[in-house]
């Protein structure tokens, strides 16, 4: 049985305060990632390097890894979004609205990536990616405008995380986007995820890399979230909310 708390949840008589749980949404999916990629590389299942998050998905011990780490991550993203959703006191604002969808629509997208694997289901692969990465930073910003309480490191370190976000999926785009383009030919007809894959590795020596940054990026903002969270948990003097002026203006 699930209970609300003002500051988390219950879950089966166990207490999960909103810090731990954001703390939790960062810490799961950043262990399996790094997780899987290492055991993807070192086992020489790689077909080059550097190559795409997603690749680890790959049969075998990174595929179990990659899977349930970031299917559970998507749950957990979804819980978060929930919770934080519920705290937010000017639930008129089009902020929160973004917030309410984009946050729970990021983690079904992180979990039905982590199913529909690169290999198998590559279109399906891509568009929860597109719809990840997107709704990721539209949540991130979202909190930013509601959770930023005056000027401290939270603040910071949150929007260091946007730009590496943003920086990080125009890359991706224009790399990938652009080489296919100049490649038409190429694509005229699609064989399996690994072919396409390779057919792509010029592209993705700069847009995995890229991909990397984006993906730290999402997981900076979340853990400044929780610092602006647990600030305000203990009542720092610095936690009236006012409307920021600019998003990514310190």
């Amino acid at each position: 049985m699930i209970r609300n708390e003002d500051d988390g949840i219950t879950f089966a008589g166990v207490h999960i305060s909103d810090v731990r749980l954001i703390w939790i949404g960062w810490v799961l999916p950043l262990v399996t990632i790094v997780c899987s990629m290492s055991v993807h590389a070192l086992s020489g299942n790689a077909r080059a390097i550097p190559f795409f998050v997603s690749e680890s998905d790959y049969p075998g011990l990174e595929r179990w890894i990659f899977t349930s780490g970031l299917a559970v991550s998507g749950v957990v993203i979804c819980s978060l979004s929930y919770r934080l959703n519920r705290r937010i006191q000017n639930k008129e604002s089009g902020w929160h609205r973004t917030a309410s969808v984009a946050g729970p629509l990021a983690g079904l997208a992180l979990t039905g990536l982590a199913i529909a694997n690169i290999y198998d289901a590559i279109i399906l692969h891509t568009l929860a990616s597109v719809v990840l990465f997107g709704g990721g930073f539209a949540w991130g910003a979202s909190m930013h405008q509601l959770y930023t309480f005056g000027t401290g490191s939270g603040k910071k370190l949150r929007i260091k995380g946007l730009w590496m976000t943003a920086i990080g999926i125009a890359t991706m785009h224009v790399s990938i986007g652009g080489y296919i383009l100049l490649h038409r030919e190429k694509f005229d007809m699609w064989g399996s995820g690994i072919g396409m894959l390779d057919l792509l590795q010029p592209a993705i020596n700069i847009a995995a890399p890229a991909e990397y940054l984006l993906i730290g990026g999402l997981l900076v903002v979340m853990a400044s979230i929780g610092k602006d969270i647990r600030a305000l948990d203990d009542g720092h003097p610095a936690t009236q909310h006012e409307p920021e002026p600019s998003l990514l203006a310190e």
